[in-house]
């Protein structure tokens, strides 16, 4: 009896380390909840309509454990003038969360414009963010990347798959060196457009922007242009001298014969004309 006993409390022991380690990824999840958004020019109706949104987003978002909202609502009610920040993060630590999403909702030409701030149980805002939600297209992707920029900034990422034609090419995202060719998988590149360059020695650079998609992956297939060496050859097609009557009047033979004559003239002239004197070392004057 003695031995069944041990057993199974051994036994019992080993269920709750179990139960423990399958409990421990729940316990680490941050706890969130919201608080009741403004309006801004619009019904209230239409501002828990876009909360709803958002909260039926933030179920599927890892790491992240949602408080019930009705709990806050309630405590805040109770709470008259409870419209500052400390106040309703001070509440918030009632109800067990965390970190609180405060906002505020417009309306522009049919979409939502939501404004929104994390809110930590300390009374600090850690993080804002803002963005549009049209219910005609795209809602439930853009409620889901919009809270994942609020509480989940470092995983609001997409892929980046590179495809060169030349081996041994650089590429460059952004100016920084991430990797070579002929193939790049990049897996954790921020949202938005990014400036691509891809280099080799003996080809034109390929210089692209490539925009980003969440939770998605871009791909660029790239084809490097070779650098060819042109040797440049003149070669004079036709070439002839020109005739006398081709040439201007400078530099016809009477232009040429003519000049010469003149030069030949003025230059005996100026010897001619010029006074000669008698070298001599001693002047004496003679008497009859």
């Amino acid at each position: 009896m003695r031995t069944l006993s041990r057993e199974r409390i051994f036994g019992g022991a080993i269920v709750l380390a179990i139960l423990a380690l399958l409990a421990a990824p729940a316990d680490a999840a941050t706890p969130v909840t919201f608080a009741p958004f403004g309006a801004l020019g619009i019904e209230g109706k239409q501002v828990k309509r876009v909360q709803r949104w958002l909260r039926a987003a933030a179920t599927s978002l890892p790491e992240i454990k949602l408080r019930r909202s009705t709990k806050l609502r309630r405590q805040l009610a109770r709470t008259p003038g409870c419209d500052e920040l400390p106040c309703i993060a001070k509440v918030g630590r009632r109800v067990g969360a965390t970190h609180i999403i405060v906002g505020h909702v417009g309306s522009i030409g049919g979409a939502y414009v939501v404004y929104l701030q994390l809110l930590r149980d300390s009374g600090t805002v850690t993080r804002r963010t803002h963005g549009l939600l049209d219910p005609r297209r795209g809602l439930r992707a853009a409620a889901r990347q919009l809270l994942f920029r609020l509480l989940l900034p470092d995983r609001y990422s997409g892929k980046l798959a590179v495809n060169v034609n030349v081996s041994g090419s650089w590429v460059y995202l952004d100016g920084e060196r991430v990797g070579r060719g002929p193939k790049l998988k990049l897996p954790k590149v921020s949202v938005g457009t990014h400036a691509l360059r891809i280099t080799h020695e003996a080809h034109r650079d390929y210089v692209r922007f490539v925009k980003i998609p969440f939770g998605r992956t871009a791909k660029v297939s790239a084809k490097l242009e070779r650098i060819e060496a042109q040797a440049t050859e003149m070669k004079l097609a036709g070439a002839r001298p020109l005739t006398d009557a081709e040439l201007p009047w400078y530099r016809r033979w009477w232009a040429v014969a003519a000049f010469g004559a003149v030069i030949v003239a003025a230059t005996t002239t100026a010897v001619v004309l010029s006074p000669k004197g008698v070298d001599r070392d001693l002047t004496a004057t003679v008497k009859p």
